[in-house]
Protein backbone atom coordinates (compact mmCIF):
# COMPACT_ATOMS: atom_id res chain seq x y z
CA UNK A 1 0.00 0.00 0.00
CA UNK A 2 1.23 3.25 -1.04
CA UNK A 3 0.92 5.91 1.37
CA UNK A 4 1.68 10.34 0.31
CA UNK A 5 3.69 12.32 1.84
CA UNK A 6 2.86 16.12 1.98
CA UNK A 7 5.86 18.27 0.92
CA UNK A 8 5.26 22.24 1.02
CA UNK A 9 2.33 21.99 0.19
CA UNK A 10 2.73 19.93 -2.49
CA UNK A 11 1.78 15.96 -2.91
CA UNK A 12 4.69 13.32 -3.14
CA UNK A 13 4.02 9.63 -4.00
CA UNK A 14 7.15 7.07 -3.85
CA UNK A 15 9.08 6.67 -7.13
CA UNK A 16 7.83 3.48 -8.06
CA UNK A 17 3.87 4.40 -8.12
CA UNK A 18 5.13 7.28 -10.17
CA UNK A 19 7.02 6.12 -12.65
CA UNK A 20 6.53 2.26 -12.94
CA UNK A 21 8.54 1.67 -15.88
CA UNK A 22 11.76 2.28 -14.09
CA UNK A 23 11.76 0.83 -10.21
CA UNK A 24 15.42 1.86 -9.73
CA UNK A 25 15.48 3.95 -6.91
CA UNK A 26 12.00 3.49 -5.13
CA UNK A 27 13.50 5.96 -2.45
CA UNK A 28 13.00 9.35 -4.62
CA UNK A 29 9.39 10.35 -3.66
CA UNK A 30 8.78 12.27 -7.00
CA UNK A 31 6.14 15.28 -6.86
CA UNK A 32 3.19 14.63 -8.77
CA UNK A 33 2.40 17.33 -11.41
CA UNK A 34 -1.04 18.85 -11.21
CA UNK A 35 -3.24 19.74 -14.08
CA UNK A 36 -3.99 23.22 -14.88
CA UNK A 37 -2.95 26.33 -16.04
CA UNK A 38 -1.49 29.42 -14.92
CA UNK A 39 -5.31 31.87 -14.02
CA UNK A 40 -3.38 35.05 -15.52
CA UNK A 41 -2.68 37.31 -17.41
CA UNK A 42 -4.79 35.94 -19.75
CA UNK A 43 -2.00 35.38 -22.85
CA UNK A 44 -0.12 33.60 -20.57
CA UNK A 45 -2.51 31.29 -19.72
CA UNK A 46 -3.54 30.57 -22.79
CA UNK A 47 -0.52 28.01 -21.74
CA UNK A 48 -1.96 24.58 -20.48
CA UNK A 49 -1.05 21.16 -19.38
CA UNK A 50 0.60 19.54 -16.72
CA UNK A 51 2.82 21.63 -14.46
CA UNK A 52 4.49 21.48 -10.62
CA UNK A 53 2.79 24.45 -8.78
CA UNK A 54 3.26 25.98 -5.47
CA UNK A 55 0.44 26.02 -2.85
CA UNK A 56 -0.60 29.26 -3.15
CA UNK A 57 0.17 29.20 -7.46
CA UNK A 58 2.20 32.23 -8.06
CA UNK A 59 5.66 29.88 -8.63
CA UNK A 60 4.96 27.62 -12.13
CA UNK A 61 7.30 24.98 -13.40
CA UNK A 62 6.24 22.86 -16.90
CA UNK A 63 5.66 19.29 -16.81
CA UNK A 64 8.96 18.93 -19.15
CA UNK A 65 10.69 19.46 -15.88
CA UNK A 66 9.63 16.02 -14.92
CA UNK A 67 11.61 14.51 -18.39
CA UNK A 68 14.95 16.64 -17.94
CA UNK A 69 18.52 14.18 -18.51
CA UNK A 70 21.65 14.79 -17.27
CA UNK A 71 24.78 15.95 -19.14
CA UNK A 72 26.01 19.14 -21.32
CA UNK A 73 23.02 19.56 -23.76
CA UNK A 74 20.68 20.67 -20.66
CA UNK A 75 17.15 21.29 -20.93
CA UNK A 76 14.90 24.08 -21.42
CA UNK A 77 12.74 24.52 -18.70
CA UNK A 78 9.73 26.98 -18.86
CA UNK A 79 8.68 29.02 -15.48
CA UNK A 80 5.86 31.49 -14.52
CA UNK A 81 6.77 33.25 -11.43
CA UNK A 82 5.52 36.48 -9.89
CA UNK A 83 5.35 39.66 -12.27
CA UNK A 84 8.88 41.55 -11.78
CA UNK A 85 10.85 38.81 -9.64
CA UNK A 86 13.96 37.89 -10.90
CA UNK A 87 13.73 34.26 -10.77
CA UNK A 88 16.39 31.77 -8.79
CA UNK A 89 16.59 28.25 -8.99
CA UNK A 90 18.88 25.86 -6.77
CA UNK A 91 18.98 21.98 -7.91
CA UNK A 92 20.61 19.07 -5.61
CA UNK A 93 20.85 15.57 -5.80
CA UNK A 94 19.33 13.45 -3.36
CA UNK A 95 20.01 9.65 -3.76
CA UNK A 96 23.68 10.39 -3.96
CA UNK A 97 26.84 12.78 -3.70
CA UNK A 98 27.15 14.83 -6.76
CA UNK A 99 28.01 18.31 -8.28
CA UNK A 100 25.29 21.50 -7.88
CA UNK A 101 22.99 21.53 -11.40
CA UNK A 102 23.58 24.93 -13.58
CA UNK A 103 20.84 27.00 -14.08
CA UNK A 104 20.93 29.58 -16.75
CA UNK A 105 18.48 32.53 -16.02
CA UNK A 106 18.38 35.01 -19.15
CA UNK A 107 17.51 38.68 -17.80
CA UNK A 108 14.29 40.84 -18.83
CA UNK A 109 11.36 38.65 -19.25
CA UNK A 110 8.74 40.96 -18.97
CA UNK A 111 5.63 39.72 -17.31
CA UNK A 112 4.92 36.15 -15.40
CA UNK A 113 6.65 34.15 -17.94
CA UNK A 114 10.29 33.19 -18.07
CA UNK A 115 12.60 31.05 -19.72
CA UNK A 116 15.47 28.66 -18.39
CA UNK A 117 18.25 26.24 -18.86
CA UNK A 118 19.00 23.81 -16.35
CA UNK A 119 22.18 21.73 -16.57
CA UNK A 120 22.67 17.94 -14.73
CA UNK A 121 25.87 16.63 -14.05
CA UNK A 122 24.28 13.50 -13.39
CA UNK A 123 21.16 11.52 -13.56
CA UNK A 124 18.90 10.55 -10.29
CA UNK A 125 16.85 12.12 -8.03
CA UNK A 126 16.96 15.53 -7.85
CA UNK A 127 15.52 18.76 -5.32
CA UNK A 128 14.88 21.56 -7.31
CA UNK A 129 14.24 24.68 -5.18
CA UNK A 130 12.97 27.79 -6.98
CA UNK A 131 12.59 31.26 -5.29
CA UNK A 132 11.05 34.62 -6.56
CA UNK A 133 10.38 37.43 -4.32
CA UNK A 134 8.63 35.61 -1.62
CA UNK A 135 7.87 33.08 -3.40
CA UNK A 136 8.90 29.28 -2.94
CA UNK A 137 8.67 26.19 -5.00
CA UNK A 138 10.54 22.77 -4.28
CA UNK A 139 9.50 19.63 -5.97
CA UNK A 140 11.48 16.06 -7.16
CA UNK A 141 11.82 14.56 -10.08
CA UNK A 142 13.84 12.28 -11.88
CA UNK A 143 17.19 13.31 -13.86
CA UNK A 144 17.18 10.53 -16.80
CA UNK A 145 20.85 9.43 -18.51
CA UNK A 146 21.73 11.69 -21.23
CA UNK A 147 20.11 11.94 -24.19
CA UNK A 148 21.28 10.22 -27.09
CA UNK A 149 21.13 11.19 -30.23
CA UNK A 150 21.51 9.64 -34.06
Amino acid sequence: MLRAVAILGLITVPFAAAAPENEANPSCALTVPIRAKPSDPPAEASVGGWWYANADRTIWVGWDAVRMAAGSKGNKVLWFRPKGTELVVKARRLDAEAAAAEADIPCCYGGRLQASGITFPSDGCWEIAAKAGNSELVFVTLVYPERITP
